[in-house]
């Protein structure tokens, strides 16, 4: 049997391809039968027609058997014991304390007894009937009896409604996968689904609260224009020029990656204090102030100091890094230097090449499986072969820098100082519509990851959710004091999260547009990238710090809920090891 991830089971031999069996299949141990899509159901209908057009008829009295052999067969039905229209219809040994009354056959009354018809399922039947409810509902029918708690325990149960409850999504087009990083774990036998189930109940507790551990990160010496997080690292780009690597278990630095006049002439003053400490360190900001034996708030805490690796390779910026995105394959950098550069992260981040065509400062980027997209302050939007390198295109149209661009399947948005927001075709190169209704110019926009929503946000202080279909506005948020720098779209919760030059972080319901957390001055200027998931929000400005707010931190066994495979961290260590190979092949420093 094969878990296909969206709560549907196959068999590998008999069945398959046919997507329903035509009769019941059999349940095995604790897994539940697969019961046929098509199970009779005109035949029912017409059974119960049949018995409603005989209502108010009188019934022959059935005879009462004589037999007692007859007795005992409880599967069949044989042993039930049948007596005058007046008696109760009793099975021998299933009499309950609690019999109701109620208008029976004819004009007389039957005695209806209230039978435990889980006890009496196969268990597989049982774990099947039982999978259906909600945590709510299971923890109420666990109390009914012993029998049902047994059953409720068993882990088909709760796996089945965890993946019902916490998989569904606001705006993805699918469930979510289990095992992509996404809050949602790989289906292993030794889970424990009861308490993944909790534990995500607890989590979204947290989200409706506001309550997350804040983390800063140190160790940039300017401004962090970019950043992109998962579940075990958050990788960030600065007007330092340099590229970092941090883990977000241990809050390490892990890598660092610039040209060789940072990397090389600079190399202890970017790794040591002037004490000798490392640079790189997190630290614990109190929620509240916590005064020292002086009376005044003590200082932050320091903790998780690193000394990460250098690398210096001769492919590399010579300007601010202010954008990026990866994969588990490459990551993509854009710099103030008109170029993109493309890594091979599974090669410790070894440059591969250049992306060289614009003319002015690369703004954003974003790519998909064929294609890399970016966008420039000349005001134009370049599509790049993802495997070559090749441009393919250049779409003109914005009157002003193109400030954002973002893909979904062969569409691109993007938004620009002109005021507007664009929709273009990536085969054709044309623009398919315009999204007209802000007043000044636009920093950001986003699309939903089923491409039916476009949020965007800019110098109007204002958000607005755009139908990518009609064009029309649905909704439209006064947002920020001051200029809207960041939107993220999390199409699994339907939280949007935007950063804004008031130095503010603010999540908002993408469905209603009503506001649902606020977390002022955590930042002591401007945001300008602000990212969330299942679990955080992750965020830098214009001061040289990265923001963790970690909405799990305090939940036990939050970790349940990741991907059990730390792919990326795995190959770091194994690269590690042979950075010295690679260093000597790119011209790294070390």
């Amino acid at each position: 049997m094969i878990y296909t991830g969206h709560g549907e089971r196959t068999f590998e031999h008999d069945l398959s391809p046919i997507a329903s069996p035509t009769y019941p299949v059999p349940g095995s141990g604790d897994q539940p039968p697969i019961i046929p899509r098509s199970t009779g159901a005109a035949a029912r209908q017409a059974a119960a027609y049949a018995c409603s057009s005989i209502t108010g008829y009188d019934l022959v009295e059935p005879q009462r058997p004589c037999s007692g052999w007859l007795r005992g067969d409880s599967e069949s039905g044989i042993g039930i014991a049948l007596s005058s229209s007046t008696e109760t219809f009793v099975q021998e040994g299933e009499i309950d304390s609690d019999v109701e009354i109620h208008g029976g056959f004819g004009r007389e009354e039957t005695k209806i007894v209230k039978v435990d018809f889980i006890s009496r399922l196969p268990v597989e039947l049982a774990i099947h009937v039982l999978s259906e409810l909600d945590a709510a509902t299971l923890a109420t029918a666990s109390l009914v009896s012993k029998h049902w708690a047994h059953v409720v325990e068993n882990q088909h149960v709760w796996r089945e409604s965890f993946l019902r409850e916490k998989t569904t999504t606001y705006a993805t087009g699918a469930l979510v996968k289990p095992g992509s990083g996404l809050g949602v774990p790989d289906i292993l036998p030794d889970n424990d689904w009861k308490e993944i189930y909790r534990v995500k109940e607890e989590l979204d507790q947290h989200w409706r609260e506001g309550k997350a551990k804040p983390v800063y990160l140190l160790g940039h010496t300017d401004s962090i224009y970019c950043l992109q997080f998962d579940e075990n690292k958050i990788i960030t780009g600065s007007r330092d020029r340099t590229i970092r690597v941090w883990d977000l278990k241990t809050f390490a630095c892990k890598l660092v990656i610039g040209p060789p006049e940072v990397v090389k002439d600079l190399s202890f003053s970017l790794l040591y204090a002037e004490d000798g400490s490392p640079v790189h360190c997190a630290v614990l900001p109190d929620l509240e102030p916590v005064l020292g034996p002086d009376g005044h708030p003590r200082s932050p805490r320091r903790a998780h100091h690193s000394v990460p690796s250098l690398q210096a390779p001769a492919l590399h910026h010579n300007a601010s890094i202010l954008c990026l995105q990866y994969d588990k394959e490459i990551l993509v950098t854009g710099s103030s230097d008109a170029t993109c550069i493309v890594y091979d992260i599974t090669q410790n981040y070894r440059p591969v090449r250049r992306l060289k065509h614009h003319s002015a400062a690369v703004l954003d980027l974003s790519f998909d499986e064929k294609h890399i997209v970016t966008c420039s302050k000349d005001i134009s939007i370049c599509v790049w072969d993802r495997q070559t390198g090749t441009m393919l295109k250049q779409l003109r149209g914005h009157a002003g820098p193109v400030n954002a661009v973002q893909m979904r399947g062969n569409t691109i948005v993007s938004c620009s100082g002109d005021f507007r927001v664009k929709l273009w075709n990536i085969d054709t190169g044309k623009c398919i519509r315009e999204f007209l209704g802000h007043s000044k110019g636009l920093a950001c926009s986003q699309f939903s990851e089923d491409g039916r929503y476009i949020a965007s946000a800019g110098n109007d202080k204002v958000i607005r959710i755009w139908d990518a279909n009609t064009g029309e506005c649905v909704r439209e948020m006064k947002a920020h004091d001051n200029l809207v720098r960041s939107l993220h779209v999390d199409s699994i919760s339907g939280r949007l999260v935007s950063g804004s030059y008031d130095s503010d972080i603010k999540v908002w319901d993408m469905e209603t547009g009503t506001p649902l957390l606020d977390f002022p001055k955590w930042h002591s200027s401007w945001v300008l990238s602000a990212k969330s998931d299942y679990r955080r929000i992750v965020s830098s400005g214009q001061e040289p710090k990265i923001l963790v707010l970690d909405f799990g931190a305090e939940i036990k066994n939050v970790e349940m809920l990741e991907t059990a495979a730390r792919h990326e961290v795995e190959c770091m260590g194994k690269v590690q090891r042979t950075r010295r190979s690679h260093a000597r092949e790119a011209g790294t420093v070390w």
